[in-house]
Formats: structure tokens, C-alpha cells, sequence
């Protein structure tokens, strides 16, 4: 299989529009845009860019849902070496200041504001009384390095996108392509802020091969075809919608189609409406659509492939309800891509694995306490070298030694391991594992378990502190609509066919869940829950 092309996001563009000009590559919701269309408009941003004094290795702020000018946002940073730094849709203050900060943004674009978040507030506030002038200048000493406010749609004291652009017709093509000719392919146009449930979040730097190849590989393992629609549920603030959509058309000549951001009604009605045949989704997105009182009133016959991350009972699930036959799972992390399936894999190995590593990677299984790299079926802690790894973290040099060893391999902190054939199998995340009286728990094999239950739609497993064991399994549990169930009818299911010392001691039952915007279950929320009284419940036997 050829390995990923070594070309910047800009020669990518630039190829992919001379190949297919006028032929749609991007669903913005209702705009559809052409390759031409993108080549044009992203031209056009980076030349305004230029005008405004950003260049090679300066960063550009974005905090917008999933929007045209996102992506316009980030093909101009292919073309002049700039760094676009996606900001979380759901952020506050704190958070939008350590990535302002850290980042040593010297542009923010962004949204006025996106479903209850009032951004021109959120950054009236931050910047200080007087600090954010008249077309967006900034002098704040806050944040001395941003100087520029972007507005997409017009608001109070920020430049309107429509004079950005503006500022680019002093620009010439000669000055674009001065500055695209003076790009490598290794250096970084990504920064790419990790959720930080413990810690504040790290950037990490991702590179023109990394974003040019993530989304391709993927789709060529689904089997998606020039021309064809390829639905994303992934919000661009991701590096799964960053990195694994907007640009995923330039290599394959097929067609994105992004919602603005991710609801099952309206995931459905795309699908439907321009008859994807590949999809994205996380568990907890499939469940939610499943679950919806018209599901079966959307036509999604058009859909062949797609992928999830979930139990093999609930890969089952989706393929014979949603009628997907070519389900794969994957695996990966902002640091570095991993494995995914192959369409033409066996079903057992296509539900139950992750599949195999991408031309040009490495995956390999070591001791997370030794280092040493172990065998054919050993358990240890997953890591990747290869094309497909980020440049490091920025500005945090210690990070960078924990993460990637003197010999490249990047160490994901998840847990897992690889058969004879180098399919990967995925048992949860080191920090995931429960340490139950000196036992090891995975709590993705107790959800696993607890989904089989008849009555369980949804679950998620998290330790409990306890006095004598260090910490004991609890769960939250979701019942399917009109059910009801015990705490102990939950744990005696467990009991019946697991070890003592996995068996959750504590159920709660959940209706809805704490939902990152990539559709993640936010475990940490979930845990601090279990420190008080519990607030999270499901009407049943015990708890009415």
C-alpha cells in the first residue's frame, strides 16, 4: 500500500481543486462549497492574514462551531505556516484564557456567539475595560500578544470577517506563494489543545503530513469513493473533525457533509438527505439515535461503512439496526493516529479489535512500569511511532520526555494488546484502570459487561474511594425508555459472571448524560458526582 503523501495542506489544496474544480467537497450544513470554491476563499483569508502581519509560526485563534470559515481558516494556515489553535465551543474564561495565553495568539477568530455562549462577552471580560478597540484591535495586558479580534458575523468592536477579507485584496498572488514556497511539510500548522480533565489542557503541534493523511487513511479503509457523501459528527475544535474531515476531500475527491454541530435529529436527516455512505460516530452517539421515537422513519440505506468505538455487542447492534455492514473500529489520540479496521476484515476482528496500524506507523505493546516491549497477547500500555505523531507539546519540554521516548514511540497512557496478526484490542485507559484492593480493573470491561444486560442502554464505570480496597467499582447506569430495575438486580447480573472485586458496588441510575461536544462521556463529572450525596438518578425499584 503507497504510504501518506509528503505535501503541505496548501500543494494538497492546490492539487485537488486543479483535479475537481467545480465538483462539491463540503456540506456546511446548507452551504455546499466546491474544491475551487475552497481553494479561492482559503486563498483569499491567507492574504488577509498576510496583510495583517501573521506569518510562518504565528498562531490564529478560532472559536467557532463547525462553520465554512473554519476550514477557510485552516487551508490559509497550509498556505502561509501560520498555527490555527481550534478553541473548545463550550469553553469559559479560564479556559479560553490558558489557550490565548499559552498559545501566544496574535489573531482570534471567532462566533459572536453559538447556542448559549455570548463569545463577545466572553472576551470583553478577558481582554478588560477599554482593552478591545474599535475593528477589533486588542492592547490588553492580559493577553499581550493577541492584537486582533475576527468576527464571522458582524459585532460589537470586532473586525467583520467581510473586512478581514478585505485587508487581502493588497495582497498579491506572487506574496501568497512566496510564503507557501518557504513551508516544510514536517513543520507544524496545528495546535491542537488535549481535553484536560486533570490538568489544563496541552497543545499539541501537529504537522502538514499528520493533517493532510489522517482523514484519508481512515476513509480508504472504509471504502469510500470519489464523489461519495461521507458524514462527520465530529465538532472542528476535535482533532477528529480538525484533522479527520476538513481535509479528508483533498486526498480522495469525496464529499464532507458536517453538521454545525452534532444532534441525532439532524445527523439523521443528513444522512439521509445527501445519501451518505460513510459515517463517524462515537457509542453514545449511536445509542441516541437509536433511541429516537422516528429512527426508523429516516431512510439511511445509502450507508455502507462507518465508525464507532464500543463493545462488540453494541457494534452488533448498529450494523443489524442502523444497517451498516461495514463497521469498523478505530483507535487514536491527538498525540498520534493508531489502528483502525478494514471493511474487508473478518466481522470478529472488525467488532472486537481496532484493527491494525496505517502504512508507515508502528504499533507495539510495552510494560508500563519496565518499558519493555511485550509479546503477542500481553497487556501493557499501547504506543505508535511513525508519520502519523505529533510534533510534541508546546512549550512544555517535560511533557514532551514523558510522552515520546528516545526511540520516537509516543506513549498513549491506554491499555491494551496485539494478537499474532496485529490487530489491536483495546482495554481501556491506564488512568481508567481501577485498583481494587491490589487488583487491576479495566472499566471498560465492566461496561462491557454491565450493556449486556437486558435492561441497560447505557453505562460508565468509575472508582469509588473505599477505605479498605484503596477504591471499589461504581457504576452509572442508563435503563432503556419505560424500564425499570434494582441497584441490586445491576449488581447480581455482575456478580453472576465476573470476579468479586469487578463487580460495581454501587449503581446509579442516569437519564442524561455529561456529553463532551466529540460525544465522550465525561467521567470525571461522574466522579465528583459519587462524592456527595448522589444528584444524578433514574426513577426505579429502590429510587422512585
Amino acid at each position: 500500500m503507497q504510504l501518506p503523501d509528503n505535501i503541505t495542506l496548501g500543494a494538497a489544496l492546490d492539487r485537488a481543486a486543479r483535479r475537481w474544480g467545480p465538483a462539491i467537497g463540503w456540506v456546511f450544513e446548507n452551504r455546499h462549497v466546491s474544491f475551487t470554491e475552497m481553494r479561492e476563499s482559503s486563498d483569499a483569508v491567507a492574504c488577509a492574514l498576510l496583510a495583517s502581519g501573521i506569518g510562518k509560526g504565528d498562531v490564529v485563534a478560532i472559536l467557532t462551531p463547525n462553520l465554512p470559515e473554519f476550514a477557510y481558516c485552516l487551508m490559509a494556515c497550509g498556505k502561509i505556516g501560520a498555527i490555527l489553535a481550534p478553541v473548545n465551543t463550550r469553553s469559559k474564561t479560564f479556559e479560553l484564557e490558558h489557550i490565548l495565553t499559552h498559545s501566544r495568539a496574535r489573531v482570534l477568530v471567532m462566533s459572536d456567539r453559538f447556542l448559549q455562549h455570548d463569545y463577545v462577552e466572553l472576551v470583553q471580560d478577558l481582554c478588560g475595560v477599554g482593552a478591545l478597540g474599535a475593528d477589533g484591535r486588542v492592547d490588553s495586558a492580559a493577553l499581550p500578544h493577541l492584537h486582533l479580534v475576527v468576527g464571522i458575523s458582524a459585532g460589537t468592536r470586532l473586525l467583520p470577517w467581510a473586512a478581514l477579507l478585505d485587508r487581502g485584496t493588497r495582497v498579491g498572488a506572487a506574496a501568497l506563494e512566496q510564503a507557501h514556497a518557504q513551508l516544510q511539510t514536517s513543520e507544524p500548522i496545528l495546535l491542537q489543545y488535549t481535553s484536560g480533565t486533570t490538568a489544563m489542557p496541552k497543545g499539541a503541534l501537529c504537522n502538514h503530513v499528520y493533517v493532510v493523511n489522517f482523514g484519508a487513511e481512515i476513509v480508504e479503509r472504509l471504502g469510500l469513493r470519489e464523489g461519495e457523501a461521507f458524514f462527520n459528527t465530529q465538532p472542528f475544535y476535535h482533532v477528529g473533525g480538525c484533522c479527520g474531515a476538513i481535509p479528508t476531500p483533498l486526498a480522495t475527491g469525496c464529499r464532507m457533509v458536517m453538521p454545525e454541530y452534532y444532534d441525532a435529529e439532524r445527523a439523521l436527516g443528513l444522512i439521509e438527505r445527501e445519501k451518505c455512505v460513510a459515517r463517524t460516530g462515537f457509542a453514545a452517539m449511536y445509542i441516541m439515535e437509536l433511541a429516537l421515537p422516528r429512527f426508523r422513519e429516516y431512510d439511511l440505506s445509502s450507508l455502507r461503512s462507518g465508525w464507532c468505538v464500543g463493545p462488540a455487542d453494541l457494534m452488533a447492534r448498529i450494523r443489524d439496526e442502523m444497517g451498516i455492514p461495514g463497521l469498523i473500529q478505530i483507535f487514536g489520540a491527538t498525540e498520534c493516529g493508531g489502528s483502525s479496521g478494514d471493511i474487508h476484515d473478518p466481522w470478529d476482528k472488525r467488532s472486537e479489535s481496532c484493527g491494525r496500524a496505517f502504512p508507515g506507523t508502528e504499533l507495539a505493546i510495552f510494560h508500563p512500569e519496565s518499558g519493555a516491549r511485550l509479546a503477542a497477547g500481553e497487556v501493557g500500555e499501547i504506543v505508535c511511532r511513525g508519520w502519523w505523531t505529533m510534533n510534541g507539546y508546546l512549550r512544555q519540554p517535560e511533557e514532551n520526555a514523558r510522552a515520546i521516548d528516545a526511540a520516537g514511540w509516543v506513549h498513549t497512557g491506554d491499555y491494551g494488546h496485539l494478537d499474532e496478526q496485529g490487530f489491536l484490542y483495546f482495554r481501556g485507559r491506564l488512568k481508567n484502570m481501577l485498583k481494587v484492593g491490589g487488583e487491576n480493573v479495566s472499566a471498560e470491561e465492566v461496561e462491557a459487561m454491565l450493556m449486556r444486560h437486558p435492561l441497560v442502554k447505557m453505562a460508565a464505570v468509575v472508582g469509588l474511594p473505599d477505605a479498605r480496597l484503596g477504591e471499589v467499582v461504581s457504576a452509572y447506569v442508563e435503563l432503556h425508555a419505560g424500564k425499570s430495575a434494582a441497584q441490586s438486580d445491576i449488581i447480581a447480573f455482575c456478580a453472576a459472571r465476573m470476579a468479586n472485586f469487578r463487580v460495581p458496588r454501587r449503581v446509579e441510575f442516569i437519564r442524561e448524560w455529561p456529553i463532551t461536544g466529540s460525544g465522550k462521556i465525561q467521567k470525571h463529572l461522574l466522579s465528583a458526582a459519587l462524592q456527595g450525596p448522589p444528584e444524578i438518578t433514574h426513577p426505579t425499584e429502590e429510587n422512585p
